[in-house]
């Protein structure tokens, strides 16, 4: 089902050069350093033909806002026109599909759109009744149908009356569901496939509206089913390709299972596919070689050679994920969609711009070290932050020391135990499963090792660490599952792990019906801690205990809730203890612990969080910003 990564290097390229932010002085001790990565992601690439058959490029462009505009290039230019979407940017193209009519489809933050790159224009829009499409396919009267999540839901459009169908919800489970496949067959049946947690095959009437479940008992298997339509008129499919599901035919509403391997065979074409669909052939048998969005630059093959053309769009920037301070003086980050790994230097004001390894959730500074910890692969990577990033193959800065898909498939936290030469990283499981596990890195030997939840609290992840002394650590649990998974604990718990003889000491609800421990921070002899994103609380690890807990006031929080928010942040001048809350700042009371507000932010908080110079600085979607205390 997975496969465990070894030890192995990963090498980054830098962009073009140093480049300055925007910074701004907001007022009231704030500051706005500008976009850490002016960049968009691409989530759907077609090659096609518009106005007067010249060969275009289309691409749903998103950056932190979501999915926010159609770009369109000239192929043989580069000449660019950006379209604003029909409806408001959000959510995120996961599907898209370029029809035999030459229509570009998308069905995202609830609305269905069609795109003429003929007539280079939205031609149709409309409010549906999910969130997105994960799939979608064509039958064969023209009709588009998209299967959408998180409820499985199917929708059909006929371009000829231009009518939208909502066919409701076809399938229904207790958890997320990812209809990740779909196809029809001759006979007017569409199949749509559902992951991971238990996948299913669905069969609808497009005549009749009738539907079918296919797949019963252990003909349901973990993973992601597969759909296809054949010159034949039948659609192939399995049940998983994970799990090495068999081949199944299906035809009528009907399902025959094979003994014979899963196979694409005579597929009837089609262009279709996730939010990394990428067509480069265009109709008159020219091909997209490349397209950089990091360069903006189009490279395209056609019988006599290769052009290379230019092409711009506008971007506010990729998603930042939270900011952590080097040894350096300079401030280090990770962002995502674009994934890129980021350092900022607050004498200059200026952003030096890499690709990452994955999508740096959580890290911590150590020394000279900055451990990184990247979706989706659950790796833990180190940076030698007082040495240049390497950029040629064999490359050692940064190096990707193991990783755990598995496992801790989407990291929440990292920590360092040096006395130990240990490295902790935890995080949620794999798609569809319940309960994280541990990745633990040996410093002296470089082997890695996991702990599953079965061995820590089961059907649990670890959301937060923080280090008692050389060997103890208290971590706090989450009942949520990975994604789209089942949710089976009731009530968070805390725990204390043993980091020698790997394994919990002592477990406990010590905050009846608390789901989620956000954040922990050893203060001194206590340890300050975050239930549920809205409760404050104080942990005596001596006497195991809550001393103190209240609120986050209203005005100000909840407090930071990415997926490794860094919510506590030291002033290591004073020694003072800052929470990180989406709409200002607090401080807690050395003497009461009473949480204390320091100011209202000027910008919305998105993540923390590090302070230096006594300034905390802090991320506003893709901005890198700052306040001055005192």
């Amino acid at each position: 089902m997975y496969q465990r990564l070894r030890f192995f290097c990963f090498f980054l390229t830098a962009l073009s050069g140093t480049y300055a932010g925007t910074a701004q002085d907001l007022g009231n001790g704030f500051y706005d350093y500008g976009v850490a990565c002016p960049e968009s992601n691409d989530r759907g690439v077609v090659a096609t033909t518009g106005a007067d058959g010249k060969n275009v490029v289309l691409a749903w462009l998103f950056d932190h806002r979501g999915g926010y505009s159609l770009l369109s290039v000239d192929a043989a230019s580069g000449a660019t026109r950006q379209f604003d979407l029909p409806f408001p940017p959000g959510d995120a193209p996961y599907a898209s599909m370029l029809s035999s009519r030459n229509k570009f489809y998308g069905y995202f933050n609830r609305n269905f759109a069609e795109f003429d790159p003929v007539k280079n224009a939205f031609t149709f829009s409309q409010k549906a009744f999910d969130l997105t499409a994960m799939a979608f396919t064509e039958d064969d009267n023209g009709v588009i149908w998209a299967a959408t999540y998180p409820n499985c839901g199917l929708v059909s459009y006929d371009p000829g009356t231009r009518q939208l169908v909502d066919h409701g919800f076809i399938n229904k489970e207790p958890w997320m569901q990812y209809p990740r496949a779909i196809a029809a067959d001759a006979a007017g049946w569409v199949y749509v496939g559902v992951g991971s947690t238990e996948t299913q095959l669905i069969a609808f009437n497009a005549q009749t509206k009738e539907t079918r479940k296919l797949l019963t008992g252990k003909q349901r298997l973990k993973g992601w089913p597969s759909l296809y339509r054949a010159q034949d008129g039948n659609v192939y499919g399995s049940a998983s390709i994970e799990e090495a599901g068999k081949c199944i035919k299906l035809f009528k509403g009907a399902a025959t299972f094979t003994t014979e391997a899963f196979k694409v065979v005579n597929e009837k074409p089609s262009i279709a596919g996730s939010q990394v669909l990428f067509h480069k052939k265009f109709p008159d048998g020219s091909m997209i070689q490349t397209m950089d969005f990091r360069l903006r630059e189009l490279v395209i093959k056609n019988h006599s050679g290769e052009k290379k053309v230019n092409f711009t769009y506008t971007s506010e920037g990729s998603l930042v994920m939270a900011v952590d301070l080097a040894s350096t003086g300079k401030l280090i980050g990770g962002t995502t969609f674009p994934m890129r790994f980021f350092e900022f230097d607050p004498a200059t004001r200026a952003f030096k711009n890499y690709n990452a390894y994955g999508q740096f959730n959580a890290s911590v500074a150590f020394k000279n070290h900055i451990y990184f910890a990247a979706y989706p692969y659950g790796a833990l990577v180190r940076y030698r932050a007082n040495q240049p990033v390497s950029s040629n193959a064999g490359a050692t800065n940064p190096v990707v020391l193991g990783a755990d898909k598995q496992h801790v498939h989407r990291p929440h936290r990292v920590l360092v135990l040096d006395r130990l030469g240990k490295v902790l990283l935890t995080g949620t499981p794999e798609y569809g499963y319940t309960g994280g596990g541990m990745l633990i890195y040996n410093e002296k030997d470089g082997k890695i090792q996991t702990l599953s939840d079965t061995l820590l609290i089961p059907d649990q992840s670890t959301m937060s660490m923080t280090a008692l002394d050389d060997i103890r650590v208290l971590c706090g649990t989450t009942t949520a599952p990975g994604t789209g998974g089942l949710k089976k604990a009731t009530e968070a718990t805390l725990y204390l792990f043993d980091a020698k003889k790997l394994k919990p000491i002592w477990q406990e609800n010590v905050l009846p019906g608390t789901q989620t421990y956000s954040d922990l921070y050893k203060a001194g002899k206590y340890v300050f801690g975050i239930a549920d994103s809205k409760l404050f609380f104080v942990f005596d690890p001596v006497k195991r205990s809550i001393i103190y807990k209240e609120t986050i006031p209203d005005e100000l929080g909840p407090v930071v809730t990415v997926q490794s928010p860094r919510v506590f942040v030291k002033n290591p001048s004073t020694g003072d203890c800052y929470l990180i809350c989406r709409k200002g700042i607090l401080k807690v009371n050395r003497s009461s612990f009473k949480l204390e507000t320091v100011v209202t932010s000027l910008v919305k908080i998105e993540a923390g969080g590090a302070c230096y110079k006594n300034k905390i600085y802090f991320i506003s979607d893709s901005h890198l910003c700052s306040y001055q205390l005192n």
